[in-house]
């Protein structure tokens, strides 16, 4: 083969190279167009929340029809410096609510609600997760009582770093949310109910009732460990429901409860006064004022419950009362009786 004929040849496989890679190229290039469809996945935790152990739950001796849950608060505290990372928005899912968040090992800290739909408590995020603290608004008397309060704390919980995944159709969110772990928590109220019952003698005797108070009890709580704390408020409340016990309304039982945040065991080994100030209004406008240490009622509740019993359980303060006689007769002047009329002595006029 002379040289001619060569470089011929070798001119016409070229063309032809070069023809073929035209006519393929386009059709590799829409194939690797799928590839371009990008998104970043990440890994969910759901949390699924069990408020049985609550007001909240229908089978609870506190619940009612009007008792709301509205949502969840998530606080997440960095697990190596303890300090608060961020504070999720109020999820509308309180029972499996998801949450993802930056890279990192966290703490959480879950509760009920939302902080504006529970004003009667403070929030001290701002500490160390473990001097994190609810406590009562007021400095000295509490007479508004701090609203219902569950929690739960999950540690080190561990968030990765989004991957990217490839898809050959065009995803609809760009972030793809993937729930990868779950995670059981029980919630437990770290407020504690108040049953204060007052059997009074001579209750004739009384016009009306001022406001009572409770001293001991915590002004806050721990929310990482639900332990009450040290410091200690007082708390403000109005004995006005009543019961009569006899035909001459002279024997009634008068009561109510309040939440607190519980007391602190190791107080009741300290000097700290656990006592209960009742001021009754008597009919010649006097004012009788009863005073009681309900100490050894506390032990024996700690006693029967022991010291790591769930402080959703209530503590029910019982007291008897003798009210003096006053002058003029509480018949002249009128005492804290029913104000009822017989049924049989109701009388009324219909008009046909």
């Amino acid at each position: 083969m002379d040289f001619k004929t060569l470089t011929a040849q070798t001119g016409r496989w070229l063309w032809h190279i070069a023809v073929g890679t035209v006519l393929v190229a386009p059709g590799v290039s829409c194939q690797r167009d799928h590839l371009y469809y990008e998104t970043l996945t990440r890994d969910n935790v759901q949390l699924d929340i069990d408020w049985s152990q609550t007001a909240f739950a229908a089978s609870h001796k506190d619940y009612t029809t009007t008792s709301r849950l509205n949502g969840v608060t998530i606080w997440a505290f960095d697990s190596a410096t303890h300090r608060l990372k961020t504070e999720l928005p109020p999820d509308a899912d309180p029972l499996q609510p998801r949450l993802w968040l930056e890279p990192g090992t966290y703490d959480l800290i879950v509760m009920n609600d939302s902080r504006v739909e529970l004003p009667g408590i403070v929030f001290h995020t701002d500490r160390l997760l473990e001097d994190c603290k609810a406590s009562v608004t007021a400095d000295t008397v509490y007479d508004t009582y701090p609203d219902y309060l569950a929690l739960s704390a999950i540690n080190n919980v561990t968030f990765e770093s989004p991957r990217r995944d490839y898809y050959e159709d065009r995803p609809e969110y760009y972030i793809n949310d993937v729930v990868t772990r779950h995670i059981p928590t029980q919630q437990h109220a770290v407020t504690k109910k108040v049953n204060v019952k007052v059997h009074v003698n001579g209750i004739n005797y009384c016009r009306g009732m001022q406001p009572s108070y409770m001293t001991g009890l915590s002004r806050a709580v721990t929310m990482a460990t639900r332990e009450p704390s040290h410091e200690v408020a007082v708390y403000a409340f109005n004995l006005v429901n009543r019961s009569f016990h006899n035909g001459g309304y002279t024997e009634a039982d008068l009561s109510q409860s309040f939440y607190c945040f519980g007391f602190n065991a190791d107080n009741l080994h300290s000097a700290i006064r656990f006592e209960l100030t009742i001021n009754f209004v008597l009919v010649d406008n006097s004012i009788f004022t009863y005073k009681a240490d309900v100490k050894q009622q506390l032990e024996q509740w700690l006693n029967d419950h022991t010291a790591t019993a769930d402080l959703d359980l209530d503590i029910n303060l019982d007291l008897e009362v003798d009210l003096p006689p006053t002058n003029p007769e509480s018949s002249e002047i009128g005492g804290l009786i029913p104000e009822t009329v017989p049924w049989n002595d109701q009388h009324q006029e219909i008009v046909l």
